[in-house]
């Protein structure tokens, strides 16, 4: 029999009802007042501060508690003047994520040894301590072997209970291999800021900006920073800003926008090359930012190498004493264009070579490439160099800071590409072309040069020693995991030269299969490990899994929550628990507490975190285990140095960012003058890191790694050849191009997909749709609403059709995180495409990105 609170206390009306027939008065009132009391507390009412997690943008929330149960979930006002100014339907429906009666929530273990697509694992209940014995077994036999045999996966779950934390736990451990999912997300924009200035993330300061260009982002839907970037765009185009949108769909963001260019999916860096030209050629580019901030002087031999000094300096062709020097000496005036014969051999300036490449990009090339008119390609060169007003300064608090006011910004647009790098870095080379990199209204920059390895060339380690590869000779500027790989190596070791084979696998909320291209090939390496899950739903990957584990929901745990910082703004904050809605005793935190105890690893699980989390003050003490709470509240104290009530009372804690940080700290501070190191115009990191790999694959007779596609994909400088990515080149007889993106309503979380809060807001929020232009659905005998077929050359996908004017005739688009097939799914939650199991994979060859945006496909009906 299920009792509710409200039954409970109607139950105890009756019976103090009942008290008179026998009862004595004592009891009768004390039956009474009992029952008042809880109906009290039933009715009261009181708002607790958190923050949200069902994406990466960690809103601040407030929730309605009324006798221990979550009634409503509204954002933090308090946070507006630090983030977001409301939340998505995700964060406002998040409740059920809690209540949801199909969450785990009780161990289950596998007892159908046939692991499949459609293969019912035929799941027992069983205890915890069998869950702890069974998972510490294999786990210390895994040890006294090969520690690195243990994969250890997350995807949202690092923005829970931190990408810290299992790191410090695989640390203990020994094994290398903790694999995050950012190759499904943005790693490529990430290695091109990291290549360019020596970190990564950059958004527009948009207090200040005048024209606003973005090239597939979609703040307005389901982006990062998405809740700071709606009001912020909306504020900045009321006082005047300009907002153009590049993409191949008329995506929310393209709505909102003054005008919208549909480029041709895959051909973003032929446009912004273009772009580039016509600045260079009518000299509207800031010439004082590039030779006193970038390389952009430095020398470049024929071998695509920077000449350097006996002691590794750089050196720049001095104008005054005709000859190459290092730029260590402010008198010095260095050439920012031209060639040089030095010691009879001819050398260029890294901006010369840059000129070089896009002389042949003319505005009709580009338009032959990208779809975007050779006029407006002009024209819009035009209004770039007009806002970007080159030279101008403005006085902030007294200080002079340079003034740039344009903004060129991406996310997944051009990172999700088989060149993301290059994409991604030629919009960066686009921003320093004008001065725009942490000038007012232009780009500012986060943690500039925090990491000056990143303009050093990889290791390029072979054999490797990850499973995913990163790092290694296949993909050696990883450094942040390449998570689609990892089953493709488990399931052929050898080919890749790796020393071990994998046994076991641990996945924390990320659900693998779903969530990359060309996906079931995913499962077959799932298949050959012994698989352990946590997650608070029966996902696809537990579909594969030995044992699940239940873990509580984001409403249920104590975090130390990440944030979005941005250019004017800062702020840390916790998640408290509101409910422990099915009494579930442990989240992942505690787990690994009880598994490092099992396993004798405990103190070296302290040790381990207080390395990761970087703790200076407060630590994490040997000899004893810490509840997720006492977590929370070390960290607190170290980071954020404020009484714990304030985190309590208030869920966060932040602070202004005045002009001197906001504006002095990152490229002024680190790159300006003589003597300093220079952002990256020309990557020769790069050249150096192929080089090495050239000279690894030839030693070791490797098969499997094409010289010349890593030659191209290698290039110092963005090229043409990198808007021709292998499918555009080579499925010529799949007449479409096909893109995904996200949703409000879905992304980031798979548990969203069995929400009925947000698929009763609209037919169009339970299921996806294949966008269609109509001229395309004509031609093809396609009408609304029919079922159609999406075909590449590594699968099919089927869903229905909708037409609109609002995506080019050559391009079908499909939205993301719908079409789940779990047996553990209710079939309300299973409507949709799940378009990645037609998508070809070809990951970015530096980064190890996932190609999403690079498939071409026929369209039919079923």
């Amino acid at each position: 029999m299920n009792v509710t609170r409200r039954s409970f206390i109607k139950g105890m009306g009756a019976a103090a009802a009942g008290a008179g027939f026998g009862l004595p008065s004592i009891a009768q009132a004390a039956a009474k007042a009992e029952a008042a009391a809880a109906k009290a507390a039933y009715q009261s009412s009181t708002m607790v501060k958190s923050t949200c997690v069902h994406c990466i943008n960690f809103c601040g929330i407030e929730a309605k508690m009324e006798g221990g149960v979550i009634r409503a979930i509204y954002p933090d006002k308090a946070r507006a003047d630090y983030y977001n100014w409301g939340i998505c339907p995700k964060g406002a429906a998040g409740v059920f994520n809690t209540y949801n009666p199909y969450r785990l929530k009780k161990p289950m273990k596998r007892t159908n040894p046939t692991k499949g697509l459609h293969e019912d694992p035929k799941w027992v209940e069983i205890s915890w301590e069998e869950a702890f014995q069974t998972i510490t077994d294999k786990l210390a036999k895994i040890r006294a072997d090969n520690p690195a045999k243990l994969v250890w996966h997350h995807g949202h779950g690092k923005y829970t209970i931190g990408d810290q934390t299992p790191k410090a736990f695989a640390a203990a451990f020994g094994t290398p291999n903790v694999i995050h999912r950012t190759t499904t997300c943005e790693s490529s924009r990430h290695i091109a800021d990291e290549l360019t200035w020596g970190y990564h993330n950059h958004l527009p300061d948009l207090d200040h900006t005048r024209l606003y260009i973005t090239f597939g982002s979609n703040p307005f839907e389901g982006e990062q920073w998405s809740r700071w970037l709606d009001h912020s765009i909306i504020d900045a185009k009321e006082r005047g800003m300009k907002y153009i949108v590049v993409e191949p769909r008329f995506s929310h963001a393209a709505a909102k926008a003054h005008e919208w260019l549909p480029v041709r999916p895959g051909k973003d860096a032929a446009l912004i090359l273009a772009l580039c030209k016509q600045l260079i050629d009518a000299g509207t580019i800031d010439t004082d930012f590039l030779t006193t901030y970038t390389n952009a002087t430095q020398l470049v031999g024929a071998d695509g190498l920077i000449l350097k000094s006996a002691d590794g300096k750089p050196l720049v062709w001095d104008t005054i004493y005709k000859s190459a020097r290092t730029y260590d000496d402010a008198s010095i005036i260095p050439a920012l264009t031209g060639s040089f014969d030095i010691n009879g051999k001819s050398y260029r300036t890294a901006f010369q070579v840059l000129s070089d490449n896009v002389k042949e990009m003319t505005p009709e090339r580009a338009e032959e490439i990208c779809g975007i008119p050779a006029a407006r390609i002009k024209s819009l060169a035009g209004e770039i160099a007009e806002a970007a007003r080159i030279g101008s300064t403005i006085r902030i608090d007294g200080k002079s800071l340079r003034y740039r006011p344009v903004a060129f910004h991406t996310f997944r647009g051009l990172a999700a590409k088989e060149y993301g790098v290059q994409n991604s870095r030629a919009l960066l080379i686009l921003n320093m072309l004008l001065g725009t990199p942490d000038a007012v209204g232009g780009m500012h920059l986060h943690g500039v040069y925090a990491h000056p390895e990143y303009f050093e060339a990889s290791k390029c380690e072979y054999p490797p020693k990850r499973v995913d590869l990163a790092k290694s000779v296949y993909f050696p500027h990883g450094h942040h995991d390449v998570c689609q790989q990892v089953q493709y190596t488990v399931n052929d070791p050898k080919a890749y030269g790796l020393g071990y084979q994998p046994e076991m696998q641990i996945f924390f909320a990320t659900n693998r299969p779903m969530s990359t291209s060309d996906a079931l090939r995913q499962l077959d390496g799932m298949k050959k490990t012994f698989n352990v899950v946590i997650d608070i739903v029966n996902t696809e990957t537990c579909q594969f899994a030995d044992i699940v584990l239940p873990d509580l929901t984001y409403l249920e745990s104590w975090h130390y929550a990440p944030t979005r910082w941005t250019p004017n703004r800062k702020h840390s904050a916790i998640r408290q628990p509101l409910t422990n809605a099915y009494n579930i005793p442990h989240d992942c935190q505690s787990m690994l507490w009880e598994l490092a105890h099992r396993l004798g690893i405990r103190d070296a699980f302290a040790e381990e975190l207080n390395k990761k989390w970087g703790l200076k003050e407060v630590e994490f003490a040997k000899g004893r285990s810490y509840t997720p709470r006492e977590m929370v509240e070390v960290l607190w104290a170290d980071k954020v140095k404020k009484p714990f009530d304030v985190a309590l009372e208030r869920g966060f804690y932040g602070k202004h960012v005045g002009t001197e940080e906001r504006y002095l700290q990152g490229v002024e501070l680190h790159f300006k003058g003589a003597g300093k190191a220079r952002m990256k115009l020309y990557a020769d990191q790069l050249v150096e890191s192929y080089n090495k790999v050239e000279k690894t694959v030839k030693e070791n007779n490797i098969t499997n790694i094409d010289l010349a596609q890593y030659k191209l994909a290698y290039s110092p400088l963005p090229l043409v050849e990198h808007a021709f990515p292998t499918p555009h080149r080579e499925a010529r007889d799949y007449p479409l191009y096909l893109i995904t993106h996200k949703r409000m309503y879905r992304n980031q979380c798979g548990n969203t997909a069995q929400n009925p809060i947000l698929n009763a807001l609209g037919a169009d929020t339970q299921e996806n749709f294949i966008a269609v232009n109509p001229a395309t659905a004509k031609a093809l005998g396609i009408r609304d609403d029919d079922v159609v077929i999406v075909e590449s050359r590594v699968g099919r996908a089927r869903g229905k059709a909708k037409l609109t004017e609002g995506i080019r005739p050559d391009t079908i688009a499909v939205s993301y995180h719908y079409g789940n097939w779990s047996l553990g799914f209710p079939d309300y939650a299973k409507k949709g495409t799940w378009i990645n199991q037609a998508m070809e994979l070809h990951p970015d060859k530096i980064s190890g990105m996932n190609s999403f945006q690079d498939t071409k496909v026929k369209l039919y009906r079923a």
